[in-house]
């Protein structure tokens, strides 16, 4: 079975003794793809200074509908842009206040992004869980 990309999150393949775990199915390619592009900021990478989203900066943002709003906007937009064959059907965004007493102010954003990628031959739907 032919490989297509590296497995996020990056490990040693223990079981062929590989440098890299590797992706062998579209569904498995197209999550870690999602993965990388939430993850990365923009203007991490040297090359492709614009590649990434901007999700840590809402980290400190305002519990409310104008956060959520702008966060479903975002991955929209790079999502759109860089995976192209990947469509976001639905993103619920969860925050979850931590115990003042024994963690401080905290909150949790959660994030549960719901896609459809096609291949023009078929279609296919996954999911993807991200917490901050």
């Amino acid at each position: 079975m032919q490989n297509i990309n590296i497995r996020f999150p990056i490990e040693d393949d223990k079981s062929t003794g590989g440098l890299f775990r590797l992706n062998k199915t579209t569904r498995d390619a197209v999550n870690t793809n999602l993965i990388y592009l939430f993850l990365s900021n923009i203007g991490g990478r040297y090359y492709r200074p614009r590649f990434g989203t901007n999700l840590l900066r809402f980290i400190f943002e305002p519990s409310d509908e104008l956060t959520t709003s702008d966060i479903i906007e975002e991955l929209n937009l790079r999502v759109s842009k860089y995976i192209p064959h990947v469509t976001i059907k639905d993103v619920d965004v969860q925050y979850f206040e931590g115990d003042e007493e024994k963690e401080g102010n905290t909150t949790t954003l959660q994030l549960v992004i719901s896609f459809e990628y096609s291949d023009n031959a078929f279609t296919e739907q996954g999911e993807i869980e991200l917490t901050f």
